[in-house]
C-alpha cells in the first residue's frame, strides 16, 4: 500500500485571516458590509449561429482613436487557411460557452435570492403563544414577538463578509466569460478577414487595348 500524495495543488489557497496579538476580533475586509451586487454582470450569449463569413468584416478597434498603420513586414509564404474548420471549432465553442453561461447564471439568481437569509441572518425564535384564555383573572399573558435567534446576530456579521465574497467571485467568473465571449467574436473576425482577403486576391483586369 502506498503512501499519500502530495498534490502539488494548494489545499487552502487563500491566506489565513491574520489575528491581533491581543486577542481581539480581526479588522473587517474592506469591503464588509457592501452590496457588490451591481458589479456582478449577467451574461448571455448573442448569437444563435455566428455571423457568415462572407460578410465584411468591421473594425474592431474599441479605444476610438485611429492607431499608426503598421509598417509592413517581409512578404509572407503560401498561406492556407481552412474556414470549415475554423467554423466547426467556433461552433463548438459558443456550445460550451451557452452551458457555461447557463450554469452562471443559475448560480448568480441562486446567490441573488438567498444572500439576505441563507446563513441565519432572520432567524427567529418563537415566541410564547400565552395560555389560551381571555380571562384576567386567569392569569393569561398575551402572545409576544418572536424574537431573534441567539446565532441570528453572527450570522448577520458572517454575511456581511460573506455576501461581497461570493460576489467578488461572481465577478470574476461572469468576467472570464465575457472575456470568452470575446474570443469567439475575434475567431469570428478573423474568418471573415481571411475571406475578404480571398476575395480581394484576384488579378486586376488587363489594361485596355
Amino acid at each position: 500500500m502506498s503512501g499519500p500524495i502530495d498534490s502539488k495543488y494548494d489545499t487552502t489557497p487563500l491566506p489565513e485571516p491574520e489575528k491581533p496579538a491581543d486577542g481581539t476580533a480581526p479588522e473587517p475586509s474592506a469591503d464588509n458590509g457592501k452590496d457588490l451586487s451591481g458589479l456582478v454582470p449577467e451574461d448571455k450569449v448573442a448569437w444563435d449561429t455566428p455571423p457568415s463569413f462572407n460578410l465584411d468584416p468591421k473594425d474592431v478597434n474599441s479605444s476610438g482613436s485611429n492607431p499608426p498603420e503598421p509598417k509592413p513586414g517581409p512578404p509572407s509564404g503560401n498561406l492556407r487557411v481552412d474556414l470549415a474548420s475554423l467554423r466547426t471549432g467556433e461552433k463548438s465553442m459558443l456550445v460550451e460557452a451557452r452551458e457555461a453561461v447557463a450554469k452562471y447564471e443559475e448560480v448568480r439568481a441562486h446567490v441573488a435570492s438567498v444572500k439576505d437569509t441563507v446563513f441565519g441572518q432572520t432567524a427567529k425564535d418563537k415566541a410564547d403563544t400565552g395560555e389560551g384564555h381571555t380571562s384576567l383573572a386567569s392569569g393569561y399573558k398575551p402572545p409576544q414577538e418572536d424574537s431573534d435567534n441567539p446565532f441570528a446576530s453572527a450570522a448577520r456579521e458572517f454575511a456581511a463578509e460573506m455576501n461581497p465574497a461570493m460576489e467578488r467571485a461572481l465577478l470574476q467568473v461572469g468576467s472570464a466569460l465575457e472575456k470568452f465571449g470575446e474570443y469567439i467574436a475575434l475567431l469570428n473576425h478573423s474568418g471573415q478577414v481571411y475571406a475578404h482577403t480571398d476575395r480581394e486576391s484576384r488579378f486586376p483586369p488587363p489594361p485596355a487595348g
